[in-house]
């Protein structure tokens, strides 16, 4: 397919490149993994310097 048939798909909505569907999926988990870590830490950053130093509760 040259490149204005694939420009011409596009605009007309239909099937979108290879390249395009190979990046976004990747592009998504990279940034679910990105969010998933930064939760994760700031919660280990709030347990160990909020809750540990104040001790158990009696």
């Amino acid at each position: 397919m040259s490149d204005d048939a694939n420009q011409k798909a596009i605009e007309d909505g239909g099937p979108l490149p290879d390249h395009v569907t190979r990046e976004v999926p990747r592009g998504a988990f990279a940034l679910a993994l990105l969010t998933a870590g930064l939760l994760l830490a700031t919660w280990l950053a709030v347990y160990l310097f909020v809750f540990l130093p104040r001790g158990p509760v009696s």
